[in-house]
């Protein structure tokens, strides 16, 4: 057993050699080099697409006829002939014969109308007679006044006779042709709500109905601040008067990415409501046939409207996933020429064709980060890549 002496000596050496050891790693480490300087992030940049635009307005609307006519019978009768069953895309121009009624009770009222004015105008020729020859007595003194007035009273009469069966031929000529019921209009034709052997009246419910084409209306309501907006253009210059030329509209239907239709305002309501702050508003588009197929446009349909609200203009656009938003800011990660970010505050405009308009902010000479802007912060250093602004950039 060794003594306590000799322990002590045998833990001091130990404790004096890993001091020694840890030195040494110490000093090797401090010897071996500083640490290597972190790497630039690499992201991609573009510089902003200045563009003409042209600022502009979205409503939704709905397509409506410009002439919508519900068809009804005129006379009363058993409908005899249906001349169409309705069809896929069923189009009628104005004029075609659509329902007959049984003419056969209107043919005998015509008949009867034109014996009674052949009766009155027979009565005309008689009466005519017997007041010349009274006219000639009467200033020959043979006859006394009062046969001159009898038989001028019944020329008046005949001639009275005359016009009332000319009426009622007239009215019996047009029931007539009322049992032949015709488009009044052109456009396309519903399906018929009776068939034939059903009895109608002019009270009856409409028989079917017809809406116009072409041209196509669109109405949607426009909000005041607009509307005020659009009046401050045309006193500025920025937007043609009605006198000066037309308003010009866009319109996208729900399976449109964009706005293909191009038309017109012709109408606006005459006062504004005031429980919804909005104005009725009407736009009209041309709706051709096309060779093939249907017409494009066609009434009821869900409407996207765009309403320009001044004359093109020149401006800035940026990706939508260059934009960055924190705590209500909107801003741009910006690269200078020593290649450090920076975050520049951003006005944002509306967006044309997947890029939006940058109000204030930017410069075109401008370097936005488009790409790795999860990795950037203000102030450090990147490593930019230069590419093309474009609207298909996904984030």
């Amino acid at each position: 057993m060794l003594p306590n002496r000799s322990i002590k000596v045998i833990i001091f050496s130990c404790l004096t050699s890993v001091v020694v050891t840890l030195a040494g790693c110490s000093q090797g480490e401090s010897h071996g080099g500083a640490s290597p300087a972190p790497t630039a992030i690499k992201v991609r940049v573009a510089t902003p697409v200045l563009r003409e635009v042209t600022d502009f307005m979205d409503y939704t609307g709905r397509t409506e006829p410009r002439e919508s006519v519900e068809i009804k019978p005129r006379v009363s009768g058993y409908l005899t002939k249906v001349e169409y069953m309705g069809s896929l895309n069923s189009y009628v121009e104005e004029g075609t014969l659509l329902f007959e009624i049984d003419d056969r009770p209107y043919n005998n009222a015509l008949d009867s109308a034109k014996a009674r004015l052949a009766s009155a105008e027979a009565a005309l020729k008689t009466s005519s007679a017997e007041l010349d020859r009274t006219q000639g007595l009467f200033e020959k003194g043979i006859v006394v006044k009062s046969e001159f007035d009898r038989d001028f009273g019944r020329k008046a009469q005949a001639d009275a006779d005359i016009l009332s069966a000319r009426a009622g031929l007239k009215q019996a000529e047009l029931d007539l042709e009322f049992t032949k019921i015709k488009a009044p209009i052109s456009g396309l034709i519903s399906k018929p709500n009776l068939t034939v052997g059903n009895l109608v009246t002019p009270a009856t419910v409409s028989l079917t109905s017809i809406v116009s084409a072409d041209p196509i209306y669109v109405y949607f309501d426009l909000d005041e601040p607009t509307m005020l907006t659009i009046q401050q253009s045309i006193r500025d210059g920025k937007l043609a008067t009605r006198e000066e030329g037309h308003y010009q509209v866009l319109l996208g239907l729900a399976n449109d990415k964009d706005y293909p239709y191009t038309g017109e305002l012709n109408f606006i309501d005459n006062r504004v409501d005031p429980g919804t702050g909005t104005i009725r508003v009407r736009g009209e588009f041309k709706n051709p046939e096309p060779e093939r197929g249907s017409r494009k446009l066609s009434a009821g349909l869900f409407a996207r409207v765009r309403v320009p609200l001044g004359k093109p203009h020149q401006a800035l656009l940026i990706t939508e996933r260059a934009v960055s938003r924190d705590q209500g800011k909107t801003f741009a990660y910006v690269v200078d020429a020593e290649n450090t970010v920076t975050a520049r505050p951003i006005r944002l405009g509306p967006v044309h064709e997947g890029l939006r308009v940058v109000l204030e902010g930017l410069r075109p000479d401008d370097q936005i980060i488009i790409d790795g802007l999860q990795r950037v912060r203000p102030g450090v250093k990147v490593d930019p890549i230069t590419k093309e602004m474009q609207a298909s950039e996904k984030k």
